[in-house]
């Protein structure tokens, strides 16, 4: 594939782009939780609103994101005896759909992970960290959703600056995804496997625990106070639904679909660079994944008040992540992963020197410089970068009030969204598929079952 190609198919995944992928979510329930991932974790809550409104007389003002009874009588008092407690609250998604397929995406990503460390595959080591880091992300929204839960008796995707804090993550996790990348395919090592770049998504992640912890005590905030005080937004006249998102928190979502389209496309330059075809399988393992995110995003702009969206999101994550997995599996396999690897006396087998040589790390003279140059200049890229997440953002935001409101704020527009989240998908689809003459030709890649298998081209 020549790198123009490649260039302008990178380009082309950027511009398409009309979703979000704040996806790879997670289920998990432990002692009665159940986790919220990206904007998975919405799946839950969406499920206590439904319950609290199925209360004789009780329904969901839209204006408010508030459960409202008849006769003056709190809904909020009506749901605490409907919901004896926290973790009641957050259990119900164990017995449905939406949890069982969330929980089940887990094993999968870990799987995901386990092979795209292995150490034959030379993966850059920041782009393995930030994969990894999506973890924390999702784990953290647990105390993200019990705040706006406990506190406001919000789903968490109603209470901005609940939501935008732990949604940030999400875009310091698919930074350093891109960053490793890049640095491996510039010849950067010390950007492939950058400490500073590690301490700065710590400290990240510090700041959104501080922020989350001291939001309601501290600096007051409200159940609908505006993620970094709504900065940015404009005065357009027009009446929106108070669980409408902020311009930042816009941004951060419209800024992880960007960084996540553009991970893709690395990856399927990486494989070049490497001469390792099979890491285009990564590309495609991404795809569902960003089918997710772009339910999540969906589910966002019509309000977040059509459930089966958060169903499509929660069936895509799992899939997601076992093609992740399948993907990785793949690579492994070429690179000479056996299930010999799996033997726990070969920690003990390996001698003091032949450890540290093997544990040496990423070899950047592995990856061919020769199109490098192709790549955007770091600064051109980050300034088309934030020219697209304000574009959208902002266009998201006050375009929906500007042109179809009616739509975007009832909840039976269902075969809109179900547009919304098709026509996005199937672009980015198309524009991978365009790079791929092995499957134009209708030849489909072996699964690599075994590591003569994989090797044949």
């Amino acid at each position: 594939m020549s790198a123009p190609g490649l260039r302008r198919s990178a380009h082309l995944l950027r511009s398409c782009a009309l979703a979000l992928f704040a996806g790879l979510a997670l289920k998990g329930v432990t002692l009665g939780f159940a986790s919220f991932g990206s904007s998975s974790l919405f799946a839950g809550s969406r499920s206590q609103t439904r319950l609290a409104s199925s209360a004789p007389g009780l329904r969901l003002d839209l204006r408010t994101s508030r459960q409202v009874a008849p006769d003056g009588i709190d809904g909020l008092a009506i749901q605490g005896l409907l919901d004896s407690s926290v973790l009641t609250s957050f259990a119900d998604q164990a017995g449905n759909i939406n949890g069982v397929l969330f929980q089940g995406s887990l094993p999968a990503y870990l799987l995901f992970l386990y092979f795209l460390s292995y150490k034959g595959n030379n993966t850059p080591p920041l782009t393995f960290f930030g994969f990894a880091f999506l973890l924390v992300f999702v784990f953290l929204t647990i105390p993200a959703g019990i705040i706006s839960k406990s506190s406001y008796g919000l789903i968490l995707a109603d209470s901005d600056w609940v939501h935008g804090s732990a949604e940030s993550l999400l875009t310091c996790t698919n930074i350093m995804i891109v960053l490793g990348f890049r640095g491996a395919l510039t010849g950067n090592k010390d950007l492939a496997d950058n400490a500073t770049a590690r301490n700065i998504a710590f400290g990240w992640l510090a700041a959104v625990i501080l922020t989350l912890a001291a939001g309601i005590p501290v600096f007051g905030f409200e159940a609908h106070t505006p993620f970094l005080s709504g900065a940015g937004a404009l005065d357009m006249g027009s009446a929106e639904p108070v669980n409408a998102l902020s311009i930042p928190n816009w941004i951060v979502h419209w800024s992880t679909v960007f960084e996540f389209l553009l991970a893709m496309s690395l990856a399927w330059r990486y494989a070049d660079a490497v001469g390792n075809p099979k890491w285009k399988g990564l590309t495609w393992g991404m795809l569902p994944s960003s089918i997710s995110s772009v339910c999540a995003l969906t589910f966002h702009i019509f309000y977040n008040q059509i459930p089966w969206i958060l169903t499509g999101q929660a069936l895509f994550t799992f899939i997601g992540n076992a093609t992740l997995a399948l993907a990785t599996y793949r690579i492994a396999v070429s690179n000479g992963w056996t299930l010999a690897e799996l033997d726990p006396r070969r920690l003990f087998e390996k001698g003091e020197e032949e450890e540290t040589a093997t544990s040496s790390g990423f070899d950047i003279a592995k990856v061919s410089q020769s199109e490098a140059g192709e790549l955007t200049s770091g600064p051109l890229l980050l300034a088309e970068v934030v020219f697209l997440t304000l574009s959208f953002a902002y266009g998201t935001k006050y375009g929906e009030l500007m042109v179809g409101s009616g739509i975007f704020q009832s909840p039976e527009s269902s075969p809109q969204a179900a547009a919304l989240i098709a026509i996005p998908v199937l672009l980015v689809a198309y524009v991978i598929y365009g790079q791929s003459p092995d499957l134009q030709s209708g030849q489909l890649p072996p699964l690599a079952l075994s590591s003569s298998a994989a090797k044949e081209k």
